[in-house]
């Protein structure tokens, strides 16, 4: 009986060595590739990217191994095919939201994007927060203003002045990076919102009306009320560099004292008077809201306290917040000078429309929230 021979073919080096080198040579080209994209990744892509992935791609995983973990999720998500989702991820493009695409393509857009942490009344991305931008040309120019309103306002419903010398150990500094943002009744004939500006009277007047009444709750209270539009025409700025000007304005304060811990940037927003004007027990507010930045290490703190204050209002005066919105630098500032401080906050209080009554009426209550929020930290503290 015959064996079979198994013959083996020997091994051609030749051949295999120059597949390998190839093999080699794609590895680190495309590693280096890759290293030098994520070296000018920004941060808010990489945090949609696992913002997108995190949750949904978990619980897509989950269920393949036990549908039960994932009911509940999928009833209040939308459910996506996977081809969708690596889709979103790939391209930052989602399928369900129109504005994802043409956000991108339409200048000024990406404003109307901002991410929603905490909706107020009626809020939704249809009604979104607009961001001030005004021509340079429009901020300093010295329109006539409406000072009988002013004094007729201060008259009818004064703030009062401080029964008693400040206690309070940390300092509270309020500011305002959009200083010339004013409003239309005190400015005689104008009726746009770009036409809302003024750099005599502002949202200042609502700075020194916080000022006086956190000050007669015990507060030490700053007030800068630089003049940032002429700031920015002096060093050649345009509008949009607005919070670098603002960032030197609040370091040197900061530097003059050491004990302010809490920075407040009071600002108006551009909506009309239908969606940002809400009654309450039969008096009319401004309503408010807050911006977080995400671009900075400590948003998480800022989150902290922009909720605490927010969930005062809420309770006490629903409807008078329009919520908290996430801000990345894609759409806008992204930091908004609070990486300065844990409890650093923006404020939008109030539009384009809005009177100066309405307006006091709703410092009036912040000042409350913040009161109560600033003394229950101090007895923490102490």
């Amino acid at each position: 009986m015959k064996k079979n021979k198994i013959y083996i073919q020997p091994i051609k080096l030749y051949r295999i060595v120059p597949v390998m080198a190839l093999g080699v040579f794609l590895f680190f080209f495309s590693a280096t590739i890759f290293s030098s994209y994520l070296q000018n990744l920004k941060s808010y892509q990489v945090n949609q990217w696992l913002g997108n992935l995190s949750i949904k791609g978990f619980m897509y995983a989950l269920e393949q191994e036990n549908h039960y973990f994932s009911e509940g999720f999928f009833k209040d998500n939308k459910r996506e095919t996977v081809s969708s989702l690596l889709f979103s991820i790939a391209t930052d493009i989602h399928t369900d939201d129109i504005r994802s695409l043409i956000g991108k393509e339409i200048p000024g857009m990406s404003q109307y994007y901002s991410e929603i942490l905490v909706a107020g009344e009626g809020t939704d991305h249809t009604n979104i927060p607009n961001e001030s931008s005004v021509p340079l040309d429009e901020i300093v120019k010295d329109r006539q203003v409406a000072t009988d309103k002013v004094n007729e306002a201060d008259k009818e419903s004064p703030a009062g002045t401080p029964t008693q010398m400040p206690t309070g150990k940390n300092t509270v500094l309020i500011y305002h990076t959009h200083s010339w943002e004013s409003f239309l009744p005190l400015i005689p004939g104008a009726t746009k919102p770009n036409q809302a500006s003024s750099p005599k009277v502002n949202v200042s007047l609502l700075g020194d009306r916080l000022q006086k009444r956190l000050e007669a709750q015990g507060i030490p209270v700053d007030h800068d009320k630089t003049n940032i539009g002429d700031y920015l025409s002096k060093k050649g700025w345009d509008w949009y560099k607005s919070y670098n000007a603002s960032r030197e304005v609040v370091e040197e304060a900061m530097a003059q004292d050491k004990n302010i811990t809490y920075l407040i940037d009071i600002h108006r927003d551009d909506r009309r008077k239908k969606e940002t004007t809400k009654v309450i027990n039969g008096k009319s507010y401004a309503r408010l809201y807050f911006i977080v930045g995400m671009e900075n290490k400590q948003y998480e703190q800022n989150i902290e306290i922009t909720k605490a204050i927010n969930s005062y209002l809420e309770e006490k005066y629903y409807g008078i917040s329009r919520g908290i919105f996430k801000k990345y630098y894609k759409q806008g500032n992204g930091v908004y000078n609070q990486d300065l401080s844990p409890h650093a906050m923006l404020i939008e209080i109030g539009g384009v429309d809005n009177t100066l009554e309405e307006l006091y009426n709703t410092v009036d209550v912040l000042a409350e929230a913040l009161s109560h929020y600033y003394w229950q930290a101090e007895k923490v503290n102490n």
